[in-house]
């Protein structure tokens, strides 16, 4: 019985082979733009946005926005963001409201880039804006 308790706490002479950490195994129905955002070795951005309570368009808006901060801080720009939520309610109903600001200080540079295309994930509804620099 004691020998066969050592024989567990000798190391294993096979090494251990370790397990993926990359974006390889992500699921094959995403672009590959999401992971790899340059293009013609021009700076790119993904923006992401969950459904948002006012509709597809304020998920666009959302989207884009994140992208255009995305490229402003590979460039270098200064990007703050300030979310402030709040809810008012009673007991028969309740209201969430969401306002985002994005300020960038920008020291003379102008951040412009060109929706290069859309994608829906739709086990999740999330939508991603892929936008490179112009």
């Amino acid at each position: 019985m004691g020998a066969l308790l050592l024989a567990g706490c000798v190391p294993s002479s096979t090494p251990l082979i370790p397990t993926a950490t990359h974006f390889e195994s992500a699921p094959s129905s995403q672009p590959k733009w999401v992971y790899e955002t340059s293009k013609d070795g021009k700076l790119g951005g993904v923006g992401i946005s969950k459904p948002h309570y006012n509709g597809k368009t304020a998920q666009r808006t959302l989207a884009i926005s994140r992208a255009l901060d995305e490229i402003a801080k590979q460039m270098g720009v200064e990007v703050s963001t300030i979310q402030k939520i709040s809810t008012v309610g009673t007991s028969q109903n309740a209201t969430t409201s969401l306002e985002s600001y994005s300020f960038q200080t920008t020291n003379g540079k102008v951040v412009t880039a060109k929706i290069q295309s859309f994608w829906e994930d739709k086990t999740t509804d999330e939508l991603y804006v892929w936008m490179v620099v112009e």
